[in-house]
């Protein structure tokens, strides 16, 4: 692991250690459904502060108030930090603190740390993918469990293209696009389908699946491009199911309206 790399993964570690035992002071509704709490906004905070002190000639992006029109500048840091905070509220351990280093919109570095397991995923373009300092790289078959995000599932609900992926495995949804990336890399989803994910949601955790062996792709609109709050059509997925599951979800993919 390259000196960089380490250092974006202690300050992960150290952002998700601060989560693991807390609680939420104050929750507001940003959307239906879509929380955000004082934690995220604090560590958000505290991650900006390190990378600033760390990397300072490199600006620092957040979910938590950034723009809507805002545009990646030719390198940046991607900061989710509190992925799945629905589920940190609720108690549920199905979050984490993602960090992303991208240059030209492509992710260079990669790190997840999940809150509640203390698990650790990395990776480096073109170097690998690492889970627990352990090189994630996928061999064998996929298995029979696909995970689909609300608004794949509002999408496609009860119709044939629904059947048509439930022929490859159960439905699963953590709550957390990152830990599901990052759970395709580690075999333990066969796909992950998104309509509704940001860049930010997709930056860390497409490098360490595609490191491992996955294969992803990101569909929106070209006038989109290197916006990162702009809705993403991703799809992630073991490369034995890639292709067919990509043709399934063609007709969902375009029929959701860019914003």
């Amino acid at each position: 692991m390259s000196t960089a790399l380490s250092q974006l993964a202690l300050i992960a570690e150290r952002a998700a250690s601060v989560a693991r035992n807390a609680t939420p002071a104050s929750v507001e509704e940003k959307n239906m459904q879509d929380f955000v709490t004082d934690m995220d906004r604090g560590l958000q905070m505290e991650i900006a502060t390190a990378l600033q002190q760390s990397f300072p000639n490199v600006e620092a992006l957040g979910e938590e108030g950034i723009d809507v029109d805002a545009r990646l500048p030719e390198k940046a840091f991607l900061i989710d930090p509190l992925d799945g905070t629905g589920n940190w509220i609720a108690g549920l351990p199905f979050s984490a603190v993602s960090i992303a280093y991208l240059e030209q919109g492509r992710t260079v570095m990669a790190v997840v740390a999940a809150i509640a397991d203390t698990d650790l995923y990395t990776a480096e373009f073109g170097k690998g993918a690492w889970r627990n300092g352990n090189r994630l790289q996928m061999a064998g078959p996929p298995p029979a469990l696909i995970a689909l995000s609300s608004g794949v599932v509002d999408a496609c609900g009860g119709t044939d293209t629904y059947r048509a992926l439930r022929r490859f495995g159960k439905l699963r949804n953590l709550g957390s696009q990152a830990l599901q990336l990052c759970a395709v890399a580690q075999r333990s989803l066969a796909l992950n389908a998104s309509v509704e994910a940001r860049l930010w949601d997709d930056a860390a955790g497409r490098l360490i699946a595609t490191e491992a062996g996955a294969r992803y792709r990101a569909t929106l609109a070209a006038t989109e491009t290197g916006r990162p709050t702009a809705r993403q059509q991703s799809l992630c997925a073991h490369p034995d199911v890639f292709d067919a599951a990509s043709t399934i979800l063609e007709p969902v993919f375009g029929s959701i309206e860019t914003e």
